[in-house]
């Protein structure tokens, strides 16, 4: 019986690997995941910042890709959790939560960091987290909608995997002939090597036209994303017709008041419902790791809080605040519909009582300040504001006379700035140029500073109160200056 020539078959197994090897590289070289919202992370992450009760956490899911598998939780409170029971539970979107599993978390004293929990989730659909929390602080209930969907495959992949799959099938064909002809003492015949070879190269081809376009695809839904998340596509481009969202703003005091007052603690409740229809809109999404940034300012712009209502039912979010003096006060909710662009619903309401002490709204502009125990000197790039022409802010922080560059990011950002004209007829929300932060865990070991800068176009002339926003040592640290634009 004749030898197998083994070398010849180790060079001609060689020979396949290594036209399966270009194949597998040009399909692993695409990108197999876009960018979400607001450019931070896969779409399949997404973080919910809301304040439940007097407590606000920062809740980053990570949704499966196929079901039965766990929903993994990041929960990173923005306040101190110490001896807060946190308990987490997911059901089908209208089913009810008695029986679910629960997921429990218990707040540490110390320096706030991380928890990491998770939760069985079993279909695809829509579905609903309840998030309960009781501490010492008082207590607070939030929903968390998301969404679990077949992940389709990239356009081309049928045709890509037939290819990898022919390769593979010819390849070991070509093995098995290379042995079955050489114990019978003679080459295979030529013919057959190279109808062999021609159908192997006819499928590198194939595979290499099919990745190119995945990879051109995904590059493509990438930039588009990216884009969007920096603000270069209008509101109009991403909103396909989807209604505006009216909002009703309730006002209920918590202290037994009958009216809203001054140093009392109230609730306000925003109902959100479709323009069309009237029914409670439930597509709303994170824009920037929340559903609702709302943003309520005194008319003296004395009174500034930047915060994050829970979701409590469908189209309801909800949240408690103490005004700190008498007079009307006007509420700008931020939201983002699915498949639409952003819109900011104000509402305005008062609140009665006397004058206790408040602070006056901040008449500084630029230059230097203390502020939250470091100096803050903010600058422009313009000698003068005028309306119309762009203007960039810096804000640079510094302690001891050292840099300081461990700010952490804020809701995906590295800083947040809110500006509103005096006579109320401008609001905006700017975010802080530079890369965005990851979301979940992964933003742990971002750091922006020492300088924060904004780009901004005052659209009108006026004297505006500016806030700057930003987040150190778990603390959110607030910048406030006035100028003057011509």
């Amino acid at each position: 019986m004749e030898t197998l020539d083994v070398k010849k078959l180790v060079c001609r197994c060689h020979a396949g690997y290594q036209v399966l090897l270009i194949a597998l590289v040009v399909l692993f070289a695409a990108p197999t995941s876009v960018l979400a919202h607001g450019g931070h992370g896969p779409t399949n992450i997404q973080t919910f910042t809301q304040a439940i009760g007097p407590y606000e956490l920062a809740v980053t899911v990570e949704i499966p890709p196929s079901v039965p598998a766990p929903l993994y939780l990041t929960i990173d409170p923005q306040s101190d959790v110490t001896d807060a029971k946190m308990d987490f539970r997911a059901v089908p979107r209208g089913q009810s939560f008695d029986g679910a599993p629960v997921a429990e978390v218990m707040g540490l004293p110390g320096p706030q960091g991380a928890y990491l929990s998770e939760l069985p989730v079993d279909r695809y659909g829509d579905w609903d987290m309840e998030v309960r929390i009781s501490g010492p602080k008082g207590s607070g209930t939030a929903r968390i909608p998301f969404t679990i969907t077949v992940q389709p495959l990239p356009v081309g992949s049928i045709g890509l995997f037939a290819a990898l799959g022919g390769l593979v099938v010819l390849m070991i064909t070509s093995i098995a002939l290379a042995a079955t002809y050489q114990r019978k003492g003679r080459p295979a015949p030529g013919w057959a090597n190279w109808l062999i070879g021609q159908a192997m190269f006819a499928c590198l081809i194939v595979a290499v036209i099919f990745g190119i376009q995945q990879f051109s695809a995904a590059i493509q839904s990438a930039s588009a994303q990216a884009a969007a998340a920096q603000g270069t596509l209008s509101s109009t481009a991403t909103a396909f017709g989807r209604p505006h969202v009216n909002m009703a703003l309730h006002i209920t005091p918590t202290s037994g008041a009958s009216a809203p007052t001054a140093g009392q603690s109230l609730t306000l409740t925003l109902d959100l419902s479709d323009g069309s229809t009237g029914l409670p809109v439930e597509d709303i999404i994170p824009h920037h790791e929340a559903l609702v940034h709302l943003v309520v300012i005194s008319a003296d712009s004395g009174y500034f809080n930047h915060i994050h209502p829970a979701r409590t039912a469908p189209g309801r979010y909800a949240i408690a605040l103490t005004p700190d003096r008498p007079g009307s006060y006007t509420a700008y909710a931020e939201i983002q519909r699915q498949d639409s662009g952003t819109q900011v619903i104000d509402r305005s309401f008062e609140v009665g009582g006397t004058a206790n002490n408040s602070p006056p709204p901040s008449t500084e502009g630029l230059g230097q300040r203390a502020v939250a125990d470091m100096q803050v000197d903010v600058t422009a790039s313009v000698a003068s504001f005028t309306a119309g022409k762009q203007a960039t802010f810096t804000f640079s922080f510094s302690k001891d006379g050292k840099p300081v560059a461990d700010l952490q990011p804020w809701l995906g950002m590295g800083g947040h700035m809110i500006a509103r004209s005096v006579d109320q007829a401008t609001f905006a929300h700017v975010h802080a140029q530079g890369v965005m932060a990851p979301s979940g865990i992964l933003a742990s070991g971002i750091v922006y500073g020492p300088e924060i800068r904004f780009v901004y176009t005052f659209p009108q002339p006026g004297r505006y109160q500016i806030w700057g926003q930003f987040k150190r040592a778990g603390q959110i640290v607030t910048v406030p200056l006035a100028v003057k634009v011509q």
